[in-house]
């Protein structure tokens, strides 16, 4: 009698070492999976919140100046009338894209510039 309890016990205590076992593998996993997914979470707050908010300011202004022009103008001038550095003017125009509040195709007068339209 003695000896069938022994063997039981240690085949419950086999059991429910086999289940922690697989418990601790499913926690590992899980941990992963939300580790990648806060990665993830933090990748896309940084996507949404690139720009300053100077640079949001700027993209209202060049919006606004474009759209008294009638929608189009040529990046050049749009620098020039905003007194916009280079590095100024592209984080301007980058976030605006990237908003998709403009659209940017080439001009085919001068290949170092681009048309700026305002999306509808």
């Amino acid at each position: 009698m003695m000896n069938k309890n022994s063997i039981h016990k240690s085949d419950l205590m086999r059991i429910l070492l086999s289940d922690l076992h697989e418990l601790k593998s499913e926690v590992a996993k899980l941990q992963k999976e939300v580790s990648k997914c806060n990665q993830r979470t933090a990748q896309l707050e940084n996507k949404k919140r690139p720009y300053g908010r100077e640079v949001y300011k700027r993209v209202y202004s060049m919006l606004t100046l474009i759209n008294d022009y009638g929608g189009t103008m040529n990046s050049t001038t749009v620098k020039r009338l905003m007194g916009l550095s280079k590095d100024e003017f592209y984080r301007t125009l980058r976030c605006a894209k990237d908003e998709n509040q403009i659209k940017l195709m080439p001009n085919a007068k001068d290949q170092r510039s681009y048309i700026i339209k305002i999306r509808a």
